[in-house]
């Protein structure tokens, strides 16, 4: 090797180290200001609920009467808004029982689900459905009102599949209640059945076709 190769050689070399120093001290500067950095987190979206326009038959603080299958089955009452879940309860409550109104929600499990259900306190605090809750109890009086003004079928027994009676009790007539429950027979059957005495007629009809006096 010949003395002007071992001098480019050296050139070379010192370049090169001059380049690597130069580079070492770019991410050394780089580096520093990354520690003044302060690194804010992005805040999460607030997810704001929705409010259902819920028309329910009561509101909070009002009171209605449990309906049963018979009148001396306890109804079981759910420890969450939704249908009853064997093995968890929250209490039972009597039938013809008057409980007041604590919260009204649907289902929380089951968007699809329609029915409102009702906090109650019976024997324990649970949910009940509003097929099995009732604006009326036995001696209270009301007024019969349908939609359409044709009057109010009655049944001999709490069971509108069956032939109703030949004769149907007029709208605007006031009548005295006897008796209230669930189709026995149909335990999916979600009316309410209120026995009355309209005039010199006796039977069943459908709650929705009564309304309270005044």
């Amino acid at each position: 090797m010949n003395l002007r190769t071992l001098h480019r050689i050296r050139a070379l070399l010192a370049s090169s180290a001059a380049l690597l120093m130069l580079v070492l001290a770019s991410l050394a500067c780089t580096a520093n200001d990354t520690l003044f950095i302060t690194l804010t987190a992005t805040p999460l979206p607030t997810i704001t609920p929705t409010l259902l326009p819920l028309t329910t038959k009561f509101k909070v603080g009002d009171s209605g009467v449990v309906v049963g299958l018979s009148e001396f089955a306890a109804v079981s009452l759910p420890a969450n808004a939704g249908p009853l879940v064997p093995g968890i309860g929250g209490g039972t409550c009597f039938p013809n029982t008057r409980v007041t109104v604590i919260e009204v929600s649907r289902n929380i499990n089951d968007p699809n689900d329609d029915m409102i259900y009702y906090l109650v306190q019976c024997s324990g605090r649970g949910w009940i459905a509003e097929y099995q809750f009732s604006r009326f109890n036995r001696g209270d009086s009301a007024v019969i009102k349908t939609a359409d003004g044709s009057g109010a079928p009655l049944y001999r027994q709490p069971n509108a599949t069956t032939p109703p009676l030949d004769e149907t009790c007029p709208d605007g007539e006031q009548v005295s209640v006897t008796g209230l429950t669930a189709n026995p027979s149909n335990p999916r059957d979600t009316n309410i059945y209120v026995q009355v005495r309209c005039g010199a007629l006796s039977g069943w009809l459908l709650e929705e076709m009564l309304a309270p006096l005044g």
